[in-house]
């Protein structure tokens, strides 16, 4: 996924409510020049992009709803929600084959890679779906149904001056970067609790939305800022492994339980099933590490200063 672009033209002399409208427009149309691409049955990387550009434009409304008195842009949050969930069946489903794809070709037991290309093959079916429905929902006329509330939901709190409780950009970052490392930092105990994986993944979610806050205003923090988000972004993504492992794990053991039941599955899929266990809870382990790492060695970086370790 690119970078998202930087509103830095005339950061200094716009105030708050037309800089943000600025940066919804840029993050609105960075959704919608995905669309093409999203479709494109060969270009994985097209559904990523345009789940990735929904993520931090839903991660705009939320952090600036947070600071006014009422914006009419939360009532579309839902509406891209929905969105970036159909793209999510997609997604989910190109990361599980090609993630599959590359253990089969590590795998030495024939019966173990029959079993993991018949489990690939289900995730195929259930991408093509996906990617069927997926096309429903980016129908020309809904795309323009989506652009046309947006528009009005902008111009609303555009014409609302009334409505922002901050006078500069400065204080806007500092008030939702404050409340986002907060809710990080009320989380942060979870990277001591290795099995807890409800908690590490709220652990990282948060993680999530202070790199996006931080990433929105890199021109007004300055050059320690990009070391927090890039920071930021490498716990999120160790985190992230962690969690994809956890749910691997507890897909293959429903097929791995099976095996003893009525629900029989063939038997190199249950063999494929429990070889994939073992080999996600090493990939598991070796991300968890890595997450623990960094978080202790930040921690001994800014032991005794008065910032925290993120």
């Amino acid at each position: 996924m690119a970078k998202a672009q930087q509103i830095t033209e005339r950061v200094g002399t716009l105030d708050p409510q037309a800089w943000l409208a600025e940066v919804l427009r840029v993050r609105f149309e960075e959704v919608i020049k995905c669309r093409d691409a999203a479709l494109d049955p060969a270009r994985i990387d097209g559904v990523h992009d345009m789940r990735v550009a929904i993520r931090r434009l839903r991660s705009v409304i939320r952090d600036f709803g947070e600071i006014t008195d009422k914006f009419p842009l939360k009532n579309l949050r839902k509406r891209l929600k929905r969105l970036a969930d159909s793209l999510g069946v997609v997604r989910d489903a190109d990361v599980c084959i090609t993630t599959l794809e590359k253990l089969s070709a590590e795998a030495e037991d024939e019966a173990i890679r029959t079993g993991i290309e018949s489990i690939a093959f289900e995730y195929r079916v259930t991408r093509a779906a996906g990617l069927e429905e997926l096309k429903v929902d980016l129908a020309p006329e809904r795309i323009a149904d989506l652009e046309s509330r947006f528009d009005a939901a902008l111009c609303e709190s555009i014409n609302q001056r009334g409505l922002y409780q901050v006078a500069r950009i400065e204080d806007a970052a500092e008030r939702i970067i404050s409340k986002c490392r907060k809710e990080f930092l009320d989380q942060s105990e979870a990277i001591y609790y290795p099995h807890s994986i409800q908690r590490l993944h709220r652990m990282r979610i948060a993680g999530k939305h202070l790199r996006y806050a931080v990433e929105l205003f890199l021109e007004v923090l300055g050059p320690d800022a990009e070391v927090l988000a890039e920071e930021t972004k490498k716990m999120q993504g160790y985190l992230g492994d962690v969690h994809d492992c956890d749910v691997w794990t507890t897909q293959l053991r429903d097929r791995a339980l099976n095996g003893k039941g009525k629900n029989e599955p063939p038997a190199n899929e249950r063999k494929a099933a429990i070889w994939l266990m073992s080999e996600f809870q090493r990939r598991r382990t070796k991300a968890y590490r890595k997450a623990l790492a960094l978080w202790t060695k930040r921690e001994a970086d800014t032991r005794g200063a008065s910032r925290p370790p993120c």
